[in-house]
């Protein structure tokens, strides 16, 4: 009986040793078709990675580039066209002609004498930038003859202040843009313009004459 029950409990212990023995080889098993899952994994990662920076490399040629250094400060460059940042002239370069800017002059035009004296209605800058704006129609040719217009006041201190109106994307192969700068004093609680200038943004070039080729 002694004999039986010990030949019971070695067929039982290698009978145990047998179903671990299985057991383990699943587990080999799955950890190799883990370690083979991950492997194509990390392949199929690398391709996409490879094809987003071929993408983007071919996106970023539809697009000019502005390195950082370069972007300008609005709050230091009132009067920057962002225009003249973005526009591809390589066609104009490739022509010999390199895009300047006029200097500042007098504008001559006319406008109503009560924008520019001292104790009328203009509580704030802007709203006497916009009434000369009105005044003197800067604005009728947005949608025709011009794609843009920009506002901008630069507060110079607390009686100063500059006020840009920047047109761009003029119909014209030598005349890009212009830039007014209205020079506005506060006097008794309300504002006027001081003095008017004008320069113009050019396609191919400023001639000797500070005018646009």
């Amino acid at each position: 009986m002694k004999r039986v029950v010990t030949l019971f409990l070695v067929g039982v212990l290698f009978s145990g040793c047998s179903n671990t023995d299985v057991h383990q080889e699943k587990v080999t098993e799955f950890e190799e078709e883990i370690a083979e899952v991950y492997s194509q994994l990390e392949e199929k990662e690398m391709e996409i990675e490879t094809l987003s920076q071929q993408s983007a490399e071919e996106e970023s040629g539809e697009f000019i580039m502005i390195p950082k250094d370069q972007v300008p400060r609005l709050w230091e460059d009132a009067d920057a066209q962002l225009w003249d940042y973005l526009i591809d002239d390589s066609l104009a370069i490739e022509n010999g002609w390199e895009k300047g800017v006029t200097n500042w002059r007098e504008w001559n035009g006319e406008y109503d004498q009560a924008l520019g004296t001292p104790n009328q209605t203009w509580e704030a800058p802007g709203l006497l930038m916009n009434a000369w704006m009105l005044d003197v129609a800067t604005s009728n040719g947005l949608g025709m003859d011009i794609w843009e217009i920009n506002t901008r006041i630069d507060f110079k201190n607390a009686v100063k202040a500059e006020g840009y109106i920047m047109s761009y994307g003029m119909r014209d192969d030598s005349v890009a843009g212009s830039d007014i700068k209205l020079t506005m004093l506060k006097e008794n609680e309300f504002w006027y313009v001081e003095k008017g200038e004008v320069r113009y943004r050019c396609s191919r070039g400023v001639s000797e004459d500070d005018l646009c080729l």
